[in-house]
């Protein structure tokens, strides 16, 4: 009984404890294309996962262009005001760099090139917003073998995208990293947070 409980446990360790080669190309402006190619257990495994963009007929109808000249102040039932709360927590943003940095460190970059272009639409939810994303950057950019731009849009709403490359990485390395992010202190409040619940 302890070796068959050994072997459950353990073969799934095992597996997740194989590096995974992964490469990737996703570009897009607001919806996503592209595709993942993933090499697994030394090149027996392998598969491409496709990643589809929105048909443009599917998406909702343009606001008239009288419509956006009238600035409404967000409904807090909407669900953004308490996004924002999050990105004002000091706690939640520092918690987020020391993941992005381990999980840069847990990933064997081979090569990066990345062009991202953000922005909220306002000028003050883009400046909290960039308060997270601007050290992220700055620790991109010094990344071997990468190439990286992300800039702030001030006064347009937007998020384009555009990336491709190729990195090893350990899931067993990941998931322990994403399950200390999920139950960290900052983590938990920033989830209170967004659910209206304050600690």
């Amino acid at each position: 009984m302890p070796v068959i409980l050994a072997i459950i446990v353990g073969l799934p360790l095992l597996l997740l404890a194989l590096p995974i080669d992964l490469a990737f190309r996703v570009e897009g402006i607001e919806t996503f294309n592209g595709q993942i190619a993933i090499r697994w257990m030394f090149g027996l495994v392998r598969f491409r996962v496709r990643i589809p963009g929105v048909n443009k007929s599917s998406r909702a109808p343009k606001v008239a262009p009288q419509a956006t000249k009238v600035r409404v102040k967000p409904d807090k039932r909407s669900g953004r005001p308490n996004v924002l709360a999050v990105l004002r927590q000091a706690a939640f943003r520092r918690r987020v760099y020391r993941l992005a940095t381990d999980l840069v460190r847990a990933a064997h970059l081979h090569r990066l090139h990345l062009r991202m272009r953000l922005g909220l639409g306002d000028p003050a939810d883009t400046g909290r917003l960039w308060a997270l994303v601007g050290p992220l950057n700055a620790v991109a950019q010094n990344l071997r073998n990468a190439d990286v731009q992300i800039e702030a849009e001030y006064l347009d709403p937007v998020f384009e995208f555009q990336a491709r490359g190729r990195l090893l990485l350990v899931p067993l390395q990941f998931l322990i990293l994403a399950i200390g992010f999920a139950l960290s202190p900052a983590s938990i409040r920033a989830w209170r947070t967004l659910k209206g619940r304050h600690a």
